[in-house]
């Protein structure tokens, strides 16, 4: 799997752009992608990731004149996709997603429904990944696959970078034995 580009975080909308419109349209050309992956590195669920993904933007279109620039859009637009994606955890859509999802045993695991979209996002690290507990995939996501650095993970996430170190290191940990574990089986 390819190191992502960086993505600027400089580049944002002109104010002198014609419309909230246009405005909106820049952004999700711009972050469309990184917000989609954000989500699904949350839910482990495509369908899920793009209705979070929709909502992100609609929000951002409905809070863009808001906008403070206390950050980069970069960030606020994040901010939004971890805030919705923590949101639809506790809902109760979700609890009837895991309890319907509990009582019909289909043979199925999460990780051979979307066998697909794992092969496409590299295999069987990333699906060793993506099974790692949310604190610890999540910042590894944003850090090697979206290569943003501790301090922009830790503005996202709105924890202190020294705890993205320390979710970093034992995301590793926990990689590491999960890797072991796979080579063992094999």
């Amino acid at each position: 799997m390819g190191v992502l580009r960086k993505i600027s975080t400089e580049n944002t909308p002109h104010e002198n752009m014609p419309n909230k419109e246009k405005q909106l349209e820049y952004l999700m050309l711009r972050f469309g992608k990184k917000i989609y992956q954000l989500a699904y590195y949350y839910l482990r669920d495509r369908q899920q990731a793009e209705d979070i993904y929709q909502e992100v933007f609609l929000r951002v279109y409905e809070n863009l004149d808001k906008f403070r620039k206390e950050s980069s859009y970069f960030t606020w637009i994040y901010r939004i996709t971890v805030n919705l994606c923590k949101d639809y955890f506790k809902s109760a859509a979700f609890r009837k997603i895991v309890t319907v999802g509990i009582s019909k045993d289909f043979g199925k695991s999460w990780r051979e429904s979307n066998r697909l979209f794992e092969e496409v996002e590299g295999g069987e690290v990333f699906s060793l990944v993506m099974d790692l507990p949310e604190k610890y995939r999540v910042p590894i996501c944003l850090y090697y696959i979206d290569d943003l650095s501790v301090s922009e993970i830790a503005d996202i996430l709105k924890i202190s970078q020294s705890n993205v170190k320390v979710r970093l290191h034992r995301g590793r940990e926990k990689l590491k034995t999960l890797l072991s574990g796979s080579i063992v089986n094999e």
